[in-house]
């Protein structure tokens, strides 16, 4: 008789292997559902000749504006795949397909001819072509050689606008210039793979994780139509050969609107000249010539090296640094310390920047942040700024010479005599705002600029800037280009700038026009970027309904 004890222990552990054995199967068939799918479903197709495992993306995420319209948007497009081992009637196929726009016939040949097992034949082709391409396939008896597939074209809705900042998309789908290329991460589709069989999707997805996000901007739609809408007034009629326009809110940082000339259409930008594509908002150093004479005559106030109302010998308009002469556009023998900002004397900012020394000028550049970039866009340029330990090179710094900026670092630097502050520019509107730099000057110095800067643009070079309706802070600047070939700065090749912020009581906005070789009579700052800053104010706070801050006949009829 057999033992009792024996046969439980059998059950048990026959058992126990039966539930070991289910426990392996569950596992393995967890493992291939949850995380090894795709490589499963990979090795069994790779078994048939008639079936393979094809790359696919989801739909990139779009880019928005502040208001929330569409920058950049993925639209639905149709593309032709092929097991070219399979194809007949391949010259008849090739025909027809070559027909429609920028197919070729060539590489449709030779992708034909290839040996793999998959190919695409055409990629993403407006979706109206659809019915001829299921008409192609059927009269080519192709239908379980070739077949469709719906995926998704990056598309810029508004052309040109804004080409510069957005960047574009290659036919790969990642982003190459621009925004598209420095969020790319963020906006890129996921990569999803599915199983193509006999000219049909036969499996897939095969992943899960299909969600991608949208990127939403600081710029508004509406200040960029109005700024590009200027920068083609400008180009119309100064014919340069560059063009930067930048708006900023100067509380929060937020860019709102960078226009550039040249441009391009994304839609097209292999149609275009890669220079065509830079955005030279932040790319392009130039020399700021006299943007920078407030920042050096504040600074020696703040040090109290001078005082206002202080009377300044200019000599005549004429005077020599270190066996170079520098002159005034409209000579004077004399002037007070506000008359050298307002008239924008280069003797009188001279003789104002000797009172400082290195270590005054290296924390000036450091407190107005024009010794680093901001590391927000791509291409953006460090300012460059000469060896101070050379005292000439201080003096030609306070009228902008010796030194170099680009257009962004200039208007962030700028605010520092707008709002006492320098804010960090940004370009995602979500991001918190940062404040690098407070109270860069006292109290009273601030207000003495702010008084006189608003004097520039009502008395001074810049009076073609001044509103009926909106006060105006700022400052022109022309600078000359340094030609290398005679060794001296050049009188034809003129960079011209005015940049500023308005209202002046309570600064919103910070803007900076300029313009790269202008061409026609008397291209100066005050004549061809400061007309234009005047258009630029009233359209921008009208568009943001602002009330004139200027009482006058002109504002009366309009708040009537």
């Amino acid at each position: 008789m057999e033992n009792p004890k024996g046969s439980n222990a059998k059950i048990v552990f026959i058992s126990l292997l039966m539930l070991l054995g289910l426990f392996v199967l569950l596992f393995r068939f967890a493992y291939i559902q949850l995380v090894g799918r795709e490589e499963y479903v990979e090795k069994v197709v790779e078994k048939f000749p008639k079936a393979s495992v094809v790359k696919l993306s989801t739909p990139r995420g779009f880019i928005k504006d502040r208001r929330g319209n569409d920058l950049a948007i993925s639209v639905p497009t149709v593309s032709v795949y092929a097991f070219p081992h399979l194809v007949k009637n391949r010259d008849e196929l090739i025909r027809r397909l070559s027909a429609l726009p920028e197919v070729r016939e060539g590489e449709l040949r030779e992708k034909l001819n290839s040996d793999k097992k998959f190919v695409w034949l055409v990629k993403h082709l407006d979706k109206v072509y659809l019915p001829y391409l299921k008409a192609v396939i059927k009269d080519t008896d192709n239908g379980r050689a070739v077949g469709l597939h719906e995926d998704y074209k990056r598309f810029y809705p508004h052309g040109n606008l804004m080409a510069n900042l957005l960047g574009f998309v290659g036919s790969d789908g990642s982003g190459l210039e621009g925004i598209e290329h420095v969020f790319d991460q963020e906006l890129r589709g996921k990569e999803i793979k599915g199983v193509f069989y006999l000219g049909k999707l036969a499996i897939g997805p095969l992943s899960e994780d299909m969600v991608t996000k949208d990127l939403e901007l600081t710029v508004d739609l509406g200040v960029q139509t109005i700024l590009e809408d200027i920068r083609d007034k400008i180009v119309k009629q100064w014919r340069p050969d560059r063009v930067g326009i930048l708006l900023m809110d100067a509380q929060s940082g937020d860019i709102l609107g960078m226009a550039n000339y040249p441009t391009y259409d994304p839609n097209h930008y292999y149609k275009h000249e890669p220079h065509h594509r830079r955005n030279f908002v932040v790319t392009d150093l130039f020399e700021p010539g006299s943007v920078m004479k407030p920042f050096f005559i504040g600074y020696a106030l703040q040090k109290g090296y001078i005082r206002p109302g202080m009377w300044i010998d200019t000599e005549g308009g004429r005077t020599e640094v270190f066996g170079r002469e520098v002159k005034d556009v409209k000579p004077s023998h004399g002037l007070t310390l506000e008359q050298v900002l307002i008239k924008s004397s280069n003797v009188g900012t001279i003789k104002v920047a000797r009172f400082l020394s290195k270590k005054d000028v290296e924390e000036l550049m450091e407190s107005i942040h024009m010794t680093d970039k901001f590391r927000i866009l791509p291409g953006e340029t460090k300012p460059k700024l000469p060896n101070f330990n050379y005292p000439a090179n201080i003096l030609y710094a306070s009228i902008g010479q010796g030194m170099a900026s680009n257009l962004l670092n200039l208007c962030v630097s700028f605010n520092a005599l707008a709002t006492n502050r320098i804010v960090k520019p940004k370009i995602l509107l979500h991001e918190q705002t940062q404040v690098l730099k407070r109270d860069i000057f006292s109290p009273k110095v601030f207000q003495w600029l702010q008084k006189n800067l608003r004097k520039v643009v009502e008395e001074g070079t810049a009076i073609k800037a001044n509103s009926d309706y909106f006060s105006i802070g700022g400052k022109t600047g022309t600078s000359q280009k340094f030609d290398f070939r005679t060794g001296k700065y050049s009188r034809e090749e003129l960079v011209t700038y005015f940049v500023g912020y308005f209202p002046t009581e309570n600064p919103k906005f910070i803007a900076g026009i300029m313009v790269d070789r202008p061409r026609g009579p008397d291209p100066y700052g005050g004549t061809v970027a400061a007309p234009y800053f005047k258009e630029l104010v009233e359209r921008v706070s009208f568009y943001y309904r602002l009330e004139p801050d200027k009482m006058s006949k002109q504002a009366s009829v309009v708040l009537r």
